[in-house]
């Protein structure tokens, strides 16, 4: 009860200033005029315009980028600003109390600098002026990764690197099986993650329709809720300009045969294929995106192999032909903007998608079989993901802005262990999620930001567990509020607070506040000091504390009474922006520490007496998600993102970065729990190489950069990527391994220099809408392993062809 008063407490407060603020007498001055794009005169739709002096008084440019401003008496300085592009500014005379007419022509921001995002603070700011370390993937990155989905633009990010599929920032997190993300991955600023297990789907990302990436590194629990606990990854999808835009993009591609001898297990051509289109459009007040894609994937990775050592067990039915993956989706975002009412507008986003593929975890050998799955370790997968997304904003001539998001968010996982199609099981999980948000500027530029949450989450387990609930539900409940305020042109500071209540099936409720608080000083023209701390805060999800599972081939095991993980993340960080004739760019220096309390791993034992479907007593061998004490990750990073023109005619953008990180278990030997052999485990004790107390599934050094020259139509680039040697795993792999045969700790002793992996692009413009490329991944067909026990992929050829028009 106490709770529901607070949300009302809190919308009374915010819904209170808005109002007062709008009862302003209104002057007689008036600017009035359009709003458009400097380098091809299109009308901007949605840009603000206010007084610099008086913040209570701003507008929006309507739909047809007009926009009429009132002016208090005397001189006035006047700012236009839209997303993505550079700020405007007209100062009006002080006699002006007349109707005075001005349009503004915003140019792109070109620059790193000048970057426009809305993540950090949900609201609209320059990159250079955030008070927490941020990057910026545009969709230039991602046409020439040529990717099926993000993760290979992801990587390309410093400080983040994909492990199987598991998005890992500046070292918070290892490997978990694909559970208990501890980056938020979202989808213009609501959450994408499968509801039950907390895992991403990378293909569902709607690939051809991003305006840009937004990556927060550190705690982002303030701002996006519990799952951003190290960070949080924000796609931003686009809508219309006032030009009609179509364009389409094939691509197709061969596997190469591994470096390794007898390592094929594939016949002929093991292919690849994709394609993508989009559609964006405005029809009078309505604005229509439809976008869609297919991906047709051979695999390289093959069935499990027979083993006759292992006596007949052995899981052979899943043949070559049904490893492969087939993906469809599609998407399509709607907005209607009423034209007697320009600050309103409203409409639906849905995202669709259908797919076959395979989950594979431990490969069969370290020699011939890397290319190959351990018997039982391959699950068949058939998943079915969509999303709707209903939405109304309304912006106020006085600056007030109102938002209602909500997402229905549904996945369904069916899975099979063979090739039997009778012998499948399905999970699903629903996805209720709704967001209220305010955003108020007042007077001597302070930014007011505050909302409500309500997320509802359904999970099924499809196999039944004596003693096991098949049905679970989550409940969260949470209000937020962050300042920003700037003083003296030169300085930014923010502070922020959530608080939020997790209720799980009949348990007890659970309420947490965190905050976060940052500065950011000028204190040059292109020189930026920022420091910020925040603390971040996990609920388990209902996988890890109430679903038990053998999807492939391990056994999964419930831990009702586990506790949700905490952190604090402090930083320090300086961007220095640069000019060299005509080159442009910055470099951005960060120091970071980042201290977690109740982490969750995964951990290998022998827990109580299991009963299967039957309610038969069976092996109760299996790993659990535990609690695990205290840790911590500090280190530090550096990046170069840059571009410029070394003749008239040749161009060149780079994008590298390095990071260190010493990711540390503070108590090595505390007993975390004592499974029922009873063995007390501890991080010593389940560790391979406890050295310096190094956490399990860590890179201590990543290294990368992305390079492309461009001379008049033609380009080639490339990039480099460096991971040092995962020091430490689970010691449970090297017990097994008399049992797997799978060369596990021989491989690691001869594989322990880190890895250097190759990629290069090269194409044209054949015609101003016509685009061509060629692009090889794994230059030299390194036969690599990132995550322990499964392989990467071999060397790629693939040409792509994109048409706009």
């Amino acid at each position: 009860m106490r709770f529901k008063y607070l949300f009302v407490f809190f919308l009374i407060c915010v819904l209170s200033v808005a109002f007062s603020a709008s009862l302003h007498a209104q002057p007689p001055g008036i600017l009035k005029g359009a709003v458009m794009d400097a380098s091809n005169k299109e009308l901007i739709v949605g840009a603000t315009i206010y007084d610099v002096n008086d913040m209570t008084h701003g507008t929006v440019s309507d739909i047809n980028g007009q926009y009429q401003l009132r002016l208090n008496p005397g001189k006035r300085t006047v700012i236009c600003s839209f997303i993505s592009m550079k700020s405007d500014t007209i100062v009006v005379p002080g006699d002006s109390l007349k109707v005075t007419e001005h349009n503004f022509l915003l140019k792109s921001a070109a620059t790193q600098l000048q970057t426009m995002v809305v993540v950090a603070g949900k609201y609209e700011q320059k990159l250079s002026e955030i008070t927490v370390s941020m990057e910026v993937i545009k969709p230039t990155l991602i046409e020439n990764k040529n990717s099926a989905n993000i993760r290979g633009a992801l990587e390309q990010a410093p400080g983040l690197n994909i492990l199987d599929g598991e998005p890992q920032i500046r070292g918070g997190s290892g490997f978990n099986f694909g559970i208990g993300s501890r980056v938020a991955i979202l989808i213009d600023g609501l959450p994408a993650l499968a509801g039950d297990g907390g895992r991403p789907e990378w293909n569902f990302i709607p690939l051809e329709n991003i305006e840009q990436i937004e990556i927060i590194k550190g705690a982002s629990s303030v701002t996006y809720g519990s799952s951003a606990l190290s960070g949080s990854i924000n796609i931003r999808t686009a809508y219309p300009t006032d030009k009609p835009m179509t364009k389409a993009s094939v691509s197709s591609g061969m596997y190469d045969a591994p470096s390794i001898a007898n390592a094929k297990w594939w016949t002929g051509i093991a292919n690849f294929s994709s394609a993508n289109f989009l559609h964006s459009q405005k029809i009078g007040q309505l604005d229509i995106v439809m976008g869609g894609m297919g991906i047709y994937d051979h695999g390289f990775i093959g069935p499990p192999s027979y083993h006759p050592w292992m006596g007949g067990a052995n899981d052979t039915t899943i043949k070559n032909n049904q490893v492969g993956e087939k993906t469809g989706r599609i998407n399509f975002n709607l907005r209607y903007r009423p034209k007697n009412i320009p600050q309103l507008n409203y409409g639906i986003n849905g995202n669709f998608m259908k797919s076959t593929n395979n989950l594979s975890l431990i490969w069969d050998n370290d020699t011939s079989g890397l290319y190959r799955a351990f018997p039982y370790t391959m699950t068949l997968q058939n998943q079915t993901i969509f999303y709707l997304d209903p939405f109304v904003n309304y912006y106020s001539a006085t600056g007030f802005k109102q938002s209602l998001r909500a997402r229905y968010f549904y996945t369904e996982n069916e899975f099979g262990k063979n090739g039997d199609e009778a012998d499948r099981t399905t999970n699903n999980s629903k996805v209720v999620y709704c967001d209220y948000q305010v955003i108020k500027q007042i007077k001597n530029g302070l930014n007011i930001t505050g909302g409500l949450v309500m997320n509802q989450i359904y999970a099924h387990s499809g196999t039944p567990y004596v003693g096991v609930l098949q049905l679970n539900h989550l409940q969260n409940f949470a209000f937020y509020t962050q300042l920003d305020r700037k003083f003296w042109k030169i300085l930014n500071l923010s502070a922020g607070f959530r608080h939020e209540t997790f209720i799980m099936n009949d348990e007890k409720t659970v309420s947490k506040p965190i905050f976060r608080s940052g500065l950011n000083l000028q204190l040059t023209e292109a020189t930026f000091l920022r420091a910020s701390y925040g603390q971040g805060y996990r609920f388990p999800t209902i996988t890890e504390k109430y679903i038990r599972s053998d999807i492939g081939g391990l056994a999964i095991y419930p831990n009702p009474v586990l506790l949700a993980e905490s952190s604090w993340n402090s930083e320090i960080g300086l961007k220095q922006g640069f000019k060299l004739n005509n080159f442009t760019g910055a470099i951005d220096i960060a120091l970071f520490w980042q201290e977690y309390a109740n982490t969750i791993e995964f951990t290998f034992g022998v827990w109580d007496k299991d009963k299967d479907m039957y309610g038969d007593d069976s092996l109760s061998t299996g790993f659990k998600y535990i609690n695990t004490g205290v840790t911590r990750v500090k280190g530090f990073e550096i990046s170069l993102p840059a571009e410029g023109r070394i003749t008239k005619n040749l161009k060149i953008g780079i994008l590298a970065d390095y990071t260190y990180v010493i990711p540390q278990a503070l108590n090595p030997s505390e007993v975390f729990i004592i499974d029922s052999t009873p063995q007390p485990m501890s991080y010593n004790f389940s560790s391979t190489d406890s050295a310096n107390s190094i956490l399990k599934y860590r890179f201590q050094h990543i290294a990368k950069i992305d390079w492309q020259l461009t001379y008049k139509l033609f380009f080639i680039g490339g990039d480099i990527r460096y991971y040092s040697n995962i020091q430490n795993i689970d010691k449970i792999f090297y017990l097994f391994e008399p049992q797997m045969h799978s060369g596990i700790e021989k491989y690691r002793n001869t594989h322990n220099k880190g890895i250097k992996a190759f990629d290069a692009r090269i194409g044209m413009e054949v015609t101003k809408n016509f685009k061509l490329a060629f692009v090889v991944n794994n230059v030299f067909n390194l036969s690599y392993s990132l995550r322990p026990l499964k392989i990467e992929s071999p060397r790629t050829f693939a040409i792509r062809l994109s048409y706009s028009f």
